[in-house]
């Protein structure tokens, strides 16, 4: 599992690809806030699936052990119920914002990839 910089280097880079591969959508009303939900998506989407790995390396509250099976359960059950969930509202629910639905979906998928092929080297790397 890749740390806390890796996650947010691609999180900022999928905001900037989608920012630019979808450039009609934020076109027109509300830029700035679209922008901004943009954002929100892909770093969240990028770090809260290690969201028990972030709180072990900043408060040491429990130990890794412990909260290694609840890390496992984010990434096995959460990870596909949410990415169903953006795939619900991305085809059938709220059509409008497609291009935010997609980029969530993205970074979701990617965070995944980097925690199967990236080794864990501490909180940062």
């Amino acid at each position: 599992m890749a740390g806390l910089l890796p996650h947010l280097i691609a999180g900022c880079t999928l905001y900037l690809i989608g920012r630019y591969y979808y450039r009609a959508y934020f076109e027109g009303d509300d830029t700035t806030k679209k922008q901004i939900l943009l954002a929100i998506i892909c770093l969240s989407l990028s770090l809260i699936p290690d969201i028990f790995l972030g709180t072990y390396y900043t408060t040491h509250i429990l130990s890794f052990r412990t909260l290694m099976p609840y890390q496992i359960f984010a990434h096995f059950i959460l990870i596909p119920i949410t990415i169903v969930i953006l795939a619900l509202l991305l085809f059938r629910f709220d059509t409008k914002r497609k291009p935010l639905w997609i980029m969530g979906i993205i970074a979701l998928a990617l965070h995944f990839l980097m925690d199967l092929f990236l080794q864990e080297a501490g909180l940062f790397i």
